[in-house]
């Protein structure tokens, strides 16, 4: 069994928040594959869903099948800071993050509204807030 999960290909899947509903599609842009939902959870469920359907219709064609997508192959999610900023905002402000990443609250609308894309440095900031306060709160468990 662990043979199986080395021999495993990672299939990475970039997720975004599109209007109202999370978008997944590989980075792969030779796959064309794409599934919508409203949930983080759900869309991740419809792109493996839809890649399975993907792969299975390219062999009953006859057509080749993407590398990744060979054999026994397992989803590696990769959420933009915008899936970020509208997944964490069920469970955290806007105004908490502002005060522990030190970005304004308007700057950080901005980013999980699409107007404006942070600099790869702001995106880490980001995420490393989200995850600060997930580590605070875990705390009075």
């Amino acid at each position: 069994m662990e043979i199986e999960l080395y021999n495993m290909r990672k299939v990475i899947i970039n997720i975004d928040w599109i209007d109202r509903n999370f978008g997944a599609a590989p980075k792969n842009d030779e796959i064309a594959c794409v599934a919508t939902g409203k949930t983080l959870q759900e869309v991740k469920d419809a792109i493996i869903e839809a890649l399975q359907f993907h792969v299975e219709g390219l062999i009953a064609n006859g057509d080749s099948v993407p590398e990744e997508l060979k054999g026994q192959w397992e989803p590696e999610f990769v959420l933009t800071t915008r899936a970020q900023l509208r997944y964490s905002e069920k469970y955290i402000t806007r105004k908490a993050l502002a005060i522990e990443t030190g970005i304004n609250e308007q700057q950080l609308s901005h980013y999980a509204n699409g107007w404006k894309k942070p600099r790869p440095e702001t995106q880490r900031k980001i995420l490393d807030g989200i995850h600060s306060i997930a580590q605070h709160l875990s705390l009075i468990l």
